[in-house]
């Protein structure tokens, strides 16, 4: 996925450390039995008033498409849809971090470079559409045009003004939380007394330029609603099913 960071003068943290954040966000894609990606064919393109692609994404000519799924009810839906495939027989739903994710997918492109020269990858990170159009409201009550939204809002990242403040796991200090997920926004406000802030939304580009220039490392990104399930069903399980997950 090509995050579109812009050009920083000073960096007031390293960009990998400002990646690293992102291990507390699974994403979900569908691999074949080898557990190679599996490229699915989108033969349309959703276009706004302007003739702009929409979300979530659309394919192009010798493009190849690996959507990342953050929910596994996505990703399962799009593996039944591969069904009758013979390059998707025997696939299964393949759940990593999203930094790693991105580590893979760069070499990935290089790989499918190295063999076509004239073939491209995009990795397309695909929100709930809950979360995206609960964003996209936000937006709008700011006075965003549906225009604007299409084009800039790709993967929403939730946070309040003024700020909810969480302390991490394992950490002495609160930090200013960021939330993939809506609902888990609403359940930290419901959790501060007489809490009068309202919803902000950022798309993941800018979140990550914020994290970036933090120069005093004031902001953390809550654990998304997957991984907490993960942690419950891995802890739910006989112990040898654990072992084998």
């Amino acid at each position: 996925m090509t995050l579109g960071l812009e050009a920083i003068p000073a960096l007031a943290i390293p960009e990998a450390d400002a990646i690293r954040k992102l291990e507390v966000v699974p994403v979900h894609v569908v691999v074949n039995a080898e557990g190679g990606p599996i490229f699915p064919a989108y033969d349309y393109v959703a276009l706004n008033a302007e003739g702009q692609p929409v979300f979530p994404f659309y394919q192009q000519l010798n493009q190849l498409v690996l959507p990342m799924f953050m929910t596994v009810e996505q990703a399962r839906q799009a593996q039944e849809a591969l069904e009758g495939r013979p390059d998707a027989e025997g696939s299964r739903v393949a759940s990593m971090p999203l930094n790693i994710a991105l580590e893979r997918n760069e070499r990935l492109v290089q790989e499918i470079k190295a063999k076509d020269e004239s073939r491209s990858l995009v990795t397309p990170l695909v929100p709930a559409m809950a979360d995206w159009r609960k964003a996209k409201e936000i937006l709008q009550a700011e006075g965003y045009s549906r225009q604007e939204i299409a084009r800039n809002l790709k993967v929403p990242v939730f946070l309040t003004h003024p700020p909810i403040s969480i302390t991490p796991p394992g950490a002495e200090e609160a930090k200013i939380a960021l939330f993939f997920n809506y609902r888990q926004l609403q359940q930290a406000k419901q959790a501060v007394a007489d809490f009068g802030g309202e919803d902000r939304v950022w798309d993941l580009r800018q979140a990550l330029n914020v994290l970036v220039q933090d120069e005093e490392d004031q902001y953390f990104i809550f654990p998304t609603e997957d991984l907490i399930q993960t942690f419950q069903d891995q802890q739910e399980a006989p112990p040898e099913e654990a072992a084998q997950e």
